[in-house]
């Protein structure tokens, strides 16, 4: 109870203001004779106290910290941080409280007088537990590819020629390759399986002229990687057959001189 009281004296949180990022709402008050009190906080949109509490546990288990007691109902957690042979346990509580659809989540960790912490070590722990309890955003996903009017035509071997083309040139691929969507034909050489995901390597070289050492070494070939749910598509696929589908350039890697097309289907 000791460790609370002074946290609320020092803190003043009967109206906390919640920053957009839990870095920004860190804040120190009180001193190294009278005692320190530090705090950080986060909002969570459609949060509840008790799963708050339930994830709070192992995370803060997992730097050491112990739980001692949490209660749902009021939206205090105390745990510490254990005790050593040169320093006693060191509170720190956990307050949540509901404001329409956010969950406020305040982090305090208190210190008492003659016992310091550095300030940027305490931000770095008490964010990095209450950003664990953030929705990270969702990640911007591409539309799906679809075999429409905007997919460009195009043979698997004028695909490898146009990309060697533009190869030494990272703008001109990102121009006129990247992100686009392709209906690529080709005879099929190669299907593979790898975590569930299949790939189909299209015969994407020109026949073998009088040069042929100089071709061998600059033999280029077009992955297509087939997107979720694809089976029959690739079930009705045949090696050293023709086939036609449809991907999204996703990249050319050098180093293995490979076209990448990515979110394939069947035509």
């Amino acid at each position: 109870m000791r460790s609370i009281v002074l946290t609320l004296a020092l803190m003043g949180l009967a109206s906390p203001a919640v920053a957009s990022t839990c870095e920004e709402s860190f804040q120190k008050k009180g001193d190294f004779f009278n005692g320190t009190a530090f705090s950080a906080r986060v909002q969570i949109e459609g949060g509840t106290v008790e799963k708050t509490f339930s994830q709070l546990r192992p995370i803060l288990a997992r730097d050491g910290i112990k739980t001692i007691s949490a209660d749902v109902s009021t939206g205090v957690m105390k745990a510490e941080n254990p005790a050593t042979p040169f320093q006693r346990a060191l509170p720190i509580d956990v307050f949540a409280s509901l404001d329409g659809t956010l969950l406020n989540v305040e982090m305090v960790f208190t210190l008492p007088g003659g016992v310091g912490a550095n300030r940027e070590t305490v931000k770095k722990h008490l964010c990095s537990a209450l950003n664990q309890l953030v929705p990270k955003a969702e990640t911007a996903v591409a539309p799906p590819v679809r075999d429409d009017s905007t997919a460009v035509a195009i043979d698997a071997n004028t695909l490898a020629k146009q990309v060697r083309e533009a190869a030494d040139n990272p703008a001109r691929l990102r121009l006129n390759f990247v992100d686009k969507t392709f209906r690529v034909n080709g005879k099929v050489v190669g299907i593979t399986e790898s975590e569930g995901s299949y790939t189909v390597a299209f015969d994407s070289n020109p026949p073998v002229s009088g040069n042929a050492s100089a071709e061998k070494t600059n033999r280029m070939t077009v992955l297509c990687k087939m997107a979720k749910n694809q089976d029959a598509a690739v079930a009705a696929l045949q090696t050293n057959q023709n086939a036609t589908l449809v991907g999204r350039f996703q990249k050319f890697d050098s180093t293995v001189n490979a076209i990448q097309l990515g979110d394939c289907i069947g035509r």
